[in-house]
């Protein structure tokens, strides 16, 4: 290894350990874009080091537990995410070579002035990692916490649960929808790799480039929107010329649906920057859109509309599969405190539907809590509402995440459409009418 080429991978392995200690304290995983490493290849890198390490991250838990005699040391700076990460190249990445991952996350911890006193410690417990590098008995749901594991075991099976779980050991693809009469460039100069899962929505299976450089994103011929979320626009049905109201409406791949279908949308978001995020996502994709900053508690200066479309913040249990840290911030006491929440806004909504108007209801959560559990709720105090059952023609024929009562319930190991792989964000969808 040249000096230089030292020097550079240690640059990487410390901006990987100082981004995985953020998220350890529970912060979201941001990854690095070209403000972090102009050379693309390093900026690959720092980012699958720390998704790595956050994919595997229970069965590093593990790992340790058995390397270090004496548990975590505390007040230690970078000898956690350092280990973590040299952990996840012994184990997880061995085309980055054995002796490298050791040697520069050694060199990571003895460079941190609060890890530095850990360095031997850090340089005998990786040699035993290294050592026994073949006979780990790496189980798959160690990869989810164990409380968690059990919930979804009771709420769906265990197969079920170890199926979701799998999904954890590698990088999910990435979802795609186009415009209404786009058709998705392909060859030389197009997508290399495009496999159609539901109509307008497709399915990148492996990328090179970043998003922004990719084909026909300057001139917003696309969006980015994992499957399963696209699902609760779906369900609207014919919108040209109907008042849609979307509320908690950030990032806008469902606002972006809505207005593409011909609705005439108002956009609700209470964060300032998220608000933002949304006007940039429309205004490149030529959209349009009314656009509120306001609390979806708080809804009484607006008229009533056709449909309302309620994206409630949540749990996110959903999308471990593209944030997996998501599985170690939240306890099981948070559903409830979140529920609590739903339900006023769900609330909030209803006031806010037409008669004979639709009120569609969802969360990117696996938990009943926040999802089934809300709408029984809600239907017990507002009978001017009734459940109106989702049929899989709504769906182009995709039988797969409606249950047996008419409730979108996606699970992340969900058959997809067309053979496709790789999963999908788990998710909950209700359709509600008002009848009087």
């Amino acid at each position: 290894m040249s000096a230089k080429s030292n020097t550079a991978g240690l640059d990487v392995r410390r901006a990987a350990a100082q981004r995985l200690q953020l998220v350890l304290t529970g912060a979201p995983f941001i990854p690095f874009g070209a403000d972090d490493f102009e050379d693309g290849r390093e900026r690959a890198l720092a980012n699958r080091l720390v998704t790595t390490a956050l994919r595997r991250h229970g069965q590093i838990n593990q790992v340790l537990v058995s390397v270090l005699d004496k548990g975590m040391p505390k007040r230690a700076g970078l000898f956690e995410p350092a280990m973590r990460i040299g952990i996840a190249q012994l184990l997880f990445m061995p085309e980055q070579g054995a002796h490298a991952a050791l040697h520069l996350a050694v060199e990571t911890i003895k460079r941190d002035r609060r890890a530095s006193r850990f360095a031997k410690l850090a340089n005998a417990a990786l040699r035993s990692v290294q050592r026994q590098a073949d006979d780990w008995p790496l189980r798959v749901q160690d990869l989810v916490p164990e409380w968690m594991f059990k919930r979804w075991t009771k709420q769906y099976g265990e197969t079920q649960a170890h199926k979701m779980a799998e999904l954890l050991l590698a990088q999910p693809p990435l979802d795609l929808v186009f415009k209404s009469g786009v058709e998705p460039q392909t060859g030389a100069n197009g997508f290399d790799g495009l496999a159609a899962l539901l109509p307008q929505s497709f399915r990148l299976a492996t990328r090179d480039a970043s998003v922004a450089d990719l084909p026909d994103y300057a001139d917003g011929q696309w969006w980015v929107q994992d499957l399963s979320s696209t699902l609760p626009a779906r369900l609207a049905g014919s919108l040209v010329g109907k008042k849609v109201l979307d509320l908690c409406a950030a990032p806008g791949g469902k606002t972006a649906q809505l207005c593409d279908m011909g609705g005439l949308v108002t956009a609700v978001e209470i964060e300032p920057d998220r608000l933002s995020r949304l006007k940039e996502n429309l205004e490149r994709l030529n959209f349009h859109a009314e656009m509120l900053e306001a609390d979806a508690t708080q809804l009484d200066g607006l008229d009533e509309f056709d449909v309302v479309m309620l994206d409630a913040p949540c749990s996110a249990t959903g999308t471990f599969r593209r944030h997996p840290e998501v599985l170690w911030h939240r306890k099981e006491s948070d559903f409830a405190h979140r529920a609590a929440l739903q339900s006023e806004m769900l609330g909030s909504a209803a006031k806010k539907v037409a008669k004979g108007g639709q009120l569609i209801y969802c969360t990117c959560s696996l938990e009943p809590e926040e999802g089934e559990n809300q709408i029984e709720q809600f239907l017990k105090q507002h009978s001017e509402f009734a459940l109106a059952p989702i049929k899989s023609d709504e769906l182009a024929g995709w039988a797969g995440p409606i249950d047996l009562n008419g409730y979108v319930r996606a699970l992340p190991c969900v058959e997809l459409p067309n053979g496709c792989t790789g999963g999908t964000d788990g998710f909950f969808a209700a359709r509600l009418q008002r009848v009087a």
